[in-house]
């Protein structure tokens, strides 16, 4: 094999190297960050899940990124998704610690919650994180509230119908809660987590950021 031969298949082998390099480099760039290196700096201002109740979750954000102090608005809501009343047996079953989930005041019993993060918690992995405090007032509320033994849900509608002592009584299940400097305290910049979970032991999850 002359010199010139050798030199062109040198050439030639070294070129395949660089193709199959640029391959797997596009490749890895493509497909394996989604799955092992998740982006923390993309954000989705709502968010939708289903239960097996035939329920669905819906978890929503004014904005993904808000300046240290600024203020950030929550609003959470459990809908029927059919065209016929649903009635479910009330649970109790909450996927994360209700004490420092928000409802409204007043409604201990109230069936989902609002909740903060510290941290990028997703569907998958969000036991692992611990919410900020939630703020609870007790003073100026009536008599103690008892929970309905279950909950009616109207066809594709939020609003609830239960039955407490022989009482009838309705509930509309959007919950809003304004996330500011005072809510949990002292936020400093990072990526947090908004939750929003229900006591059927279903959880959703969207990612802020504080700036």
């Amino acid at each position: 094999m002359s010199s010139d031969d050798a030199a062109y298949r040198k050439s030639v082998r070294n070129m395949s190297l660089v193709l199959a390099a640029i391959v797997i480099t596009v490749f890895a760039g493509l497909f394996i960050p989604p799955y092992l290196f998740p982006s923390h700096d993309v954000f989705v201002g709502s968010t939708s899940s289903y239960s097996p109740y035939g329920l669905a979750l819906h978890l929503q954000m004014n904005t993904t990124s808000v300046a240290e102090g600024g203020t950030l608005q929550l609003s959470g809501w459990l809908n029927n998704t059919s065209s016929s009343p649903e009635s479910i047996t009330t649970a109790n079953n909450w996927g994360v610690p209700k004490s420092s989930l928000w409802g409204p005041q007043c409604s201990p019993t109230w069936p989902v919650g609002l909740g903060v993060m510290q941290g990028h918690y997703t569907q998958d992995n969000y036991t692992q994180g611990v919410l900020l405090q939630a703020p609870t007032i007790s003073y100026g509320c009536p008599n103690p509230e008892f929970a309905p033994s279950s909950l009616t849900f109207e066809p594709f509608s939020s609003k609830v119908i239960f039955v407490v002592g022989g009482t009838p009584g309705t509930w509309n299940l959007l919950t809003e809660l304004t996330v500011s400097p005072g809510t949990f305290g002292p936020m400093s910049p990072g990526v947090y987590t908004a939750v929003f979970a229900d006591e059927f032991g279903d959880v959703l999850t969207a990612i802020f950021q504080v700036t």
